[in-house]
């Protein structure tokens, strides 16, 4: 069976960005917003050295809210495929779930298997590609990310500035298995723990 890394996008793959209409740090919504971290390229390669699948696992509910259409995200995944690529990186999938339980598009509004912190994403890109889960790691920055790598086995990699998150993490019973401070120090801590 394949090993893979899970690899949360916003705040983990590419920058946040302040939605002054909110008050909130929130993911891009337009494709000129859109930037990818520094080394999230070297960190991918190293990953795909290291003979990790690559997939990235990504609630995305902007369109259900009607904030953003599927243009845009088409586009900002072709982004994020070139800049990776443009590093000497191989993503291998993308998997997002486009469902809120609140959404104004009828068609997207549902309590699915698949939006984080439910293992959806994670269980089907498994049995797409023949993923030994307990072989795998989990990384994110956020709760979700947490409980939905913990639900299916996988090693859990905690990333971004955890302080404030922590205790949340901890409460909700997703304290992560390791810490690192960006996607580059995930894949360094990946590498020591598979002993190369």
């Amino acid at each position: 069976m394949k090993r893979a890394v899970f690899l949360d996008r916003d705040g983990v793959l590419n920058a946040l960005v302040y939605d002054p209409d909110q008050g909130l740090v929130d993911s891009p919504r337009h494709v000129r917003q859109w930037r990818l971290l520094p080394k999230v390229g070297s960190a991918i390669r190293l990953l795909n050295k290291l003979g990790f699948l690559v997939i990235v696992v990504s609630n995305q509910p902007a369109i259900a809210k009607g904030k953003m259409r599927a243009g845009t995200l088409e586009a900002m995944t072709k982004r994020l495929f070139r800049s990776v690529a443009a590093a000497g990186g191989r993503i291998d999938e993308v998997r997002y779930c486009l469902h809120h339980p609140e959404a104004r598009h009828a068609s997207l509004r549902r309590r699915c298997r698949c939006r984080k912190p439910a293992p959806g994403l994670l269980l089907a890109a498994a049995q797409s590609w023949d993923i030994s889960l307990r072989r795998s790691y989990m990384v994110g920055d956020g709760v979700n990310d947490m409980v939905a790598g913990r639900r299916v086995g996988c090693r859990t990699v905690w990333v971004g500035d955890w302080r404030c998150e922590f205790c949340r993490a901890s409460r909700h019973q997703a304290k992560p298995d390791h810490v690192a401070g960006d996607v580059w120090e995930a894949a360094q801590l990946i590498r020591r723990l598979e002993g190369r």
